[in-house]
């Protein structure tokens, strides 16, 4: 799909890492970019780097507060032609260790957050003839990470429901596309480096630039599923034809078992 000037695009998780520079690159191509996040400040400071975008505070564990900012945008800047869902949260460490009510927490965001802000676009798109929906999974939800077990779990609840809104949907104009990049240099992977710094030792992960160019092309390419990264597919197809050895490579590396 075109991005023509005056189409409109919801991002979400705007006011930083992927979901900021999305909203950046799609603004600067001359959509007219709904920029959602709990983050105000953030929001605000995006939206004076870039005069396309209206900033929305919105909590995507709210449920209620989702549908009624799509509504906003609907009214304030036309309905929207292309979701970009980045919002998120991770909790890193051993999953036994942690307080099963933090785990869900993270369920809640990144499965639940996901599931309501598709609930809230994706139907009204489909009846003004369809629209792009670009979900952001991880590697972490296809290869079992010692250490990530609560978010590579909500993220494979991503992909499992990208591939339903595509299935439920294709015959609506409904293209979903599920981005699945590995550690990706933002505020957050900063924070995991702090809280759990054996997860990734010296390693870096990709930019944000990265992922958005391999979302760019497998959009451009009618794709359901991109892969940023060297070696990203590679572990995806491994993980595929070969589970339990991979499982035995992560965890000898990662852990020491």
């Amino acid at each position: 799909m075109a991005s023509l000037r005056g189409d409109v695009a919801v991002v979400t998780g705007a006011a930083s890492g992927i979901g900021r520079a999305a909203a950046l690159r799609l603004a600067r191509a001359g959509w007219a970019v709904a920029a959602l996040d709990v983050d105000a400040a953030g929001l605000d400071r995006l939206a004076a780097e870039a005069s396309g975008v209206r900033p929305f505070v919105c909590d995507v564990t709210d449920g209620t507060a989702v549908a009624a900012v799509v509504l906003d945008v609907g009214r304030e800047l036309g309905p929207p032609r292309r979701l970009v869902h980045c919002a998120g949260a991770a909790g890193m460490g051993r999953l036994l260790d942690r307080d099963p009510a933090d785990t869900l927490r993270v369920m809640d965001t990144v499965y639940g957050g996901t599931l309501r802000v598709v609930h809230a676009v994706v139907p009204s798109m489909a009846a003004r003839g369809g629209g792009e929906v670009v979900l952001f999974g991880s590697i972490g939800g296809w290869v079992p990470v010692p250490l990530g077990g609560g978010y590579g779990a909500a993220k494979a609840a991503v992909h499992f429901l990208a591939e339903i809104v595509a299935a439920e949907h294709r015959a609506e104009g409904i293209r979903v596309l599920c981005v699945c990049p590995p550690a990706v240099e933002t505020p957050m992977l900063d924070r995991i480096r702090v809280e759990t710094p054996q997860l990734l030792g010296p390693r870096r992960g990709l930019s944000a630039e990265a992922v958005l160019d391999s979302m760019d092309r497998a959009l451009a390419r009618g794709r359901s599923w991109a892969f940023p990264g060297r070696g990203t597919r590679a572990l995806w197809t491994a993980r595929r034809l070969a589970p339990g050895a991979l499982s035995g490579i992560v965890a000898r590396v990662l852990v020491g078992k």
